[in-house]
């Protein structure tokens, strides 16, 4: 795959100008205009502080502190919080200047209409001073209220980021319980679904206190201009506030059954992708379009009864000012209560503003953290799953386990890395599920370097599930096991991606010649590059040549061996080998040592 030539972000020598009027992405748009489209090499680097490392550190540090503290309950909103700070509230703050400008440009446009009435004594150069103030505040708070969307928008993202680096993260380090507990639906749903919750929420977060604090502002006016007549509009805009709010929690439960569906409707598609021979083969492909098809019935059902209640409130949104100029001119006009026209003006001016703010904005902002609290509930619970330790430390099967006893374990590890390579294993009891029928007993050996240690048995006596048990999959209850040194595991089902030999052997390590060719005379291979049509730098995989069964253990026995690992766990490594092969190999273990 090609490098990417670097392109620094311009932002980082913008000046506070640029950064306001966003000139700085001024060249990326010309060429696009220039190309008619851009390329990934024309986008610019991101900064330092929006790379998804340096942001799912920050939030992956916050809950692993989160964890300690409260070991029993953690909370992923009180690491979230902990991790964006005061930064939501404060870029919240730039909104209220704009949210003001807002309300006064309807006063100065009632001063300006004094300027049209009859035997009007007011100066011409009042008229041009009270127009040119509307201009300046209207553009003063479209760049404010653009630049605060633009800055609350990168915050939304870099968590949206965080929390799906957070997710992938726990996703590389679940235990084989764990793993099998969830469903690819449900990753699906939790990273391209959940994490987003956190973006949606915080863009209209801010409004949960800005829109009460306009309606208080905008009850003092209208009390001003129409005295009781106001109270209409406020206890229309509450009532409304409270339809909608109802309206949230009945969107939420309809939103929480899409994505059960979703989750069903996902796992059997992605099944039936992986065993498309098999279906072919059998001709099921009705019977399958049937079971799909009624899986997606359920859910386009439900999406419906959601779009109902969103199209309810909608037209609750879009009909609020009429509904209101409605009620509160019919109330003037049955009491006989003067009309004015200023009054039309600020009145349609602070309603049609009331509107976007109070009913859709604060709706908006309600309905998103409503769903952001049922998602963060779903990704905390996820990230609360068993784990699989690998590392040098006691292997513990949570992290609630682990932070509890991280302060007594640290100087243990340190200890560690000076210690020779070998296996301690005082193990008294594991299993995949705390009540589960299958468990490991009174496992004791130990392991130094050079040691060859077969373990024999009938089948389904439990000799993966000790192997696996070593490498954290599987969950210690009682007992320790300890590995000193690096260690590769080789499982008794063969990995292959499409790529060549070589690159299947080397998975990312840097290309040492001799060490290579060493690697593939002890698992021998070299007999089988002379057959194929390019040796190692033959494809295998989907688009490649095919490699038969031995062949694949083989390649999986040597990129191991080509790690140059302290500690090798072989899991049934000649089950897929002839007799002539498996002697070659087994002489060949002194490799190993």
């Amino acid at each position: 795959m090609p490098i990417r030539p670097p392109n620094p972000n311009p932002l980082l020598n913008a000046s506070k100008c640029s950064r306001l009027f966003h000139q700085w992405v001024s060249p990326l748009v010309s060429k696009c205009r220039k190309q008619g489209t851009l390329d990934v090499n024309d986008l610019y680097e991101p900064l330092p502080d929006w790379e998804a490392a340096a942001l799912t550190d920050k939030l992956e540090a916050n809950w692993f502190a989160e964890i300690k503290r409260n070991s029993n309950k953690p909370s992923l909103i009180r690491a979230t919080l902990r991790t964006m700070r005061w930064k939501p509230f404060l870029l919240g703050l730039i909104f209220i200047p704009s949210e003001f400008f807002d309300i006064i440009q309807p006063l100065l446009l009632t001063f300006l209409m004094r300027f049209f009435e009859p035997c009007s004594t007011m100066p011409a150069w009042h008229a041009w001073l009270l127009t040119m103030s509307t201009i300046f505040i209207a553009f003063c708070s479209s760049v404010i209220v653009n630049y605060g969307i633009y800055l609350i928008s990168n915050l939304a993202l870099q968590m949206r980021v965080a929390y799906s680096g957070l997710i992938f993260r726990k996703l590389l380090r679940l235990s084989s319980h764990a793993f099998n507990s969830i469903s690819s639906g449900e990753i699906t749903n939790l990273l391209s679904n959940d994490a987003t919750q956190i973006e949606m929420t915080l863009i209209f977060i801010n409004y949960l206190w800005i829109s009460p604090l306009e309606v208080f502002i905008l009850t003092l006016l209208f009390w001003y201009y129409v005295k009781q007549v106001a109270l209409i509009a406020i206890s229309y805009t509450f009532i409304l506030l409270a339809i909608q709010t109802i309206f949230s929690r009945f969107i939420l439960h309809f939103r929480n059954n899409i994505l059960q569906v979703t989750d069903q409707r996902v796992k059997i598609m992605s099944e039936i992708i992986k065993s498309m021979r098999i279906v072919k083969m059998y001709c099921w492909e009705m019977a399958f379009d049937k079971k799909i098809r009624h899986v997606r019935r359920r859910e386009i059902i439900q999406y419906m009864r959601c779009l109902m209640f969103d199209c309810v409130q909608m037209l609750f949104s879009h009909t609020y000012i009429n509904v209101t100029f409605l009620m509160m001119y019919g109330t003037m006009w049955w009491f006989n209560i003067r009309f004015d026209i200023r009054f039309f003006a600020v009145a349609s001016c602070l309603l049609s503003h009331m509107r976007l703010t109070v009913v859709d904005f604060f709706n908006n902002a309600v309905k998103d953290f409503v769903h952001y609290m049922a998602a963060q509930k779903r990704i905390q619970t996820f990230l609360l799953l068993d784990e699989s330790e690998r590392d040098n430390r006691l292997l513990s099967r949570s992290h609630s386990e682990l932070a509890s006893s991280e302060q007594n374990e640290l100087p243990i590890v340190e200890n560690n890395q000076t210690q020779s390579p070998k296996v301690i294993c005082n193990l008294k009891r594991a299993q995949w599920e705390k009540n589960g029928s299958f468990c490991l007993k009174n496992m004791v050996f130990d392991a130094h370097p050079g040691d060859l240690i077969c373990i024999i048995g009938p089948v389904g006596a439990g000799k993966s599930s000790l192997l696996q048990t070593l490498t954290g999959e599987i969950a210690i209850f009682d007992g320790k096991v300890r590995m000193h040194g690096s260690f590769c595991y080789v499982p008794q089902e063969s990995w292959i991606f499409s790529s060549t030999i070589k690159t299947n052997i080397l998975f990312g390590k840097a290309y040492d010649r001799d060490l290579f060719h060493r690697v593939v005379e002890a698992t021998a291979l070299d007999t089988d590059f002379t057959q194929l049509p390019n040796e190692e730098n033959t494809l295998v995989g989907d688009q490649g040549v095919m490699l038969s069964g031995g062949q694949k253990a083989r390649v999986n026995m040597a990129r191991a061996l080509y790690r140059n690992a302290d500690i090798y766990l072989l899991d049934d490594p000649l089950s897929a080998v002839d007799v002539k092969v498996a002697k070659h190999l087994f002489q060949r273990e002194r490799y190993l040592r």
